[in-house]
Formats: structure tokens, sequence, C-alpha cells
């Protein structure tokens, strides 16, 4: 009579989770259809052409919470004539999040300019492994020209500058989980820069293998966790992973200024803009 009632509870809870998933799958494919029509009101209305979008933030990291939003990026080009404006126009777009749907844009212009500083950004938004539209096979283009613009000692800089901002919560009794994931991604991102002199993978998930198996094995577990809890969820953090950001975190810091320090060419960028506006 009990192994009959036990199996029959894990059924009923098995039953549960597949429901759980199947909704979700539903929520996402939905989403999805959204996140398109909203590109081409987009395009219509603001009279540009998106040549890229994609999912950033945790969703695009690997690690999303039960109730992350959808954190939709997208490179677009106006007119030519728009370009030689008395009064330029606006780089970058921004609206309302509605609906668990967080979508801004910026202009190529301003994409160039900023990739010539070696930002972050179009390295990270390039790579998404959820991509919600690649026009005419810019994606392919944009991934081959950025290679000459990466510095290894601004990027190393920028995820450190994360990881600075954020590690006081490590010393909290209890702290947010989606925290400690914004911590470890950014330092391992720093990390991969300096080690390996390229830009970070985007993933959680390619940059664990930097990790020590002890730590690695915790955080993927924390990894299935955060799949299954809210954004707010907090948890007490393990001596073994404060320890190892706090350890990796004092030894890069030490380093990065041994970082050499590349140098752009700026006539590739003027070059590329001027192919893509063609």
């Amino acid at each position: 009579m009990f192994l009959c009632s036990f199996f029959n509870a894990q059924k009923g809870f098995s039953s549960a989770i597949d429901l759980c998933v199947n909704e979700n799958l539903k929520k996402h494919e939905e989403m999805k259809a959204h996140i398109i029509k909203k590109l081409m009101e987009i395009e219509a209305s603001e009279g540009v052409r998106i040549l890229f979008a994609c999912e950033s933030g945790s969703r695009g990291w690997g690690f999303p919470s039960l109730d992350s939003d959808y954190d939709v990026r997208f490179i677009y080009i106006r007119k030519g004539e728009d370009y030689s404006r008395l009064f330029p126009l606006p780089t970058e777009m921004r609206f309302p999040i509605t609906d668990d749907l967080d979508i801004a844009g910026w202009d190529l212009f301003k994409v160039l300019t900023l990739l010539y500083k070696s930002n972050v950004s179009p390295f990270e938004w390039i790579q998404s492994p959820v991509v919600y539209h690649d026009f005419n096979g810019f994606k392919a283009s944009f991934r081959a020209m950025i290679e000459n613009y990466f510095d290894a000692r601004r990027h190393a800089h920028h995820y450190l500058g994360i990881v600075r901002s954020k590690v006081e919560d490590l010393r909290r009794e209890t702290m947010n989980l989606k925290s400690l994931f914004y911590i470890l991604r950014s330092l391992l991102a720093a990390d991969w820069s300096m080690t390996y002199r390229s830009y970070a993978p985007m993933t959680l998930a390619e940059l664990s293998v930097l990790l020590p198996n002890v730590v690695k094995v915790e955080v993927m577990q924390l990894q299935k966790l955060k799949s299954q809890v809210d954004e707010g969820f907090v948890f007490s953090c393990s001596a073994t992973i404060r320890s190892y950001i706090e350890t990796k975190l004092i030894y890069l810091e030490s380093q990065v200024g041994q970082v050499p320090v590349s140098v752009s060419d700026k006539e590739g960028l003027e070059n590329y803009f001027k192919t893509i506006l063609k």
C-alpha cells in the first residue's frame, strides 16, 4: 500500500513538472512571436532597417530564473541621408518594459564607435545563443570584423568592475542568487580575456571550463536551482564558492595592469560602415 502510494505520488510530481515545462515552452514560443512582431513594428514606425536582434541578459548568458525578463537587444541602420543631417537623429532606442519584455537598440553608427573602444556589449550580443533576427548574413560579417577590435585589458577592467560592485554581497549571511551568477560570469569573463587574450564566450556553460571541479559541480547545481526559482530568491553562499571568487579576484586585479593595450584601426570601421550602408 505504501509503495503504491509512493509511486502514485512520484508520478503526480513528474506530471506536474512536465506540465510546468510545457507551459514554459508555450510561453517562450508566444514571446518569441511577440518579439519578432515588435521588431517589425519598430522597423516600420522608426524607418530603420534592423540588422540583428538577440537575447541578452540572463537568458542569453544561460542562467534565467522562472520570471526573468526577455532582454532583447538589436542593431539597426538608417537611410544614408539620415547620417548627413545638420541635427543628427538619436543613435539609441529604448522602450518601456511591458509584459516581461525589455527591448532596446543601438544604431550601427554607435555600435562601431563604441567598438573602436572595444566596448564589451557588441562582443556579447553577436555571440548570443538566442537570435531573433539576422539580416542578410550580418552576424557572420560582424563577427569576423570584431576580432580586430578586441582589447583584453579593457574587457578585463569592465568585467572586474562588475565583480567589485557586487562582491560585498558575498560577505552577507544571505545573498540574491542572481547576484552570485552576475559575479561568477563576470569574474570568469575577465579571467578568459586575460588568460586567452580573446573575447570571452557569452554563456556560463562555455566559461565554466575555467572553474575548479569542486566549484563547478556546486555552480551547476545552483544554476539548476536558479531555473526553478524567481529572480528575488536568496540563499547562503558556500565558503567554497566565496573563497574561490575572492581569491581569483585578488589575483586578476594584481595581473590586469600587465595585459597589453591594443591599438584599433579606424579605417576598417569606416569601410565596414560604408559597406553595410550601401
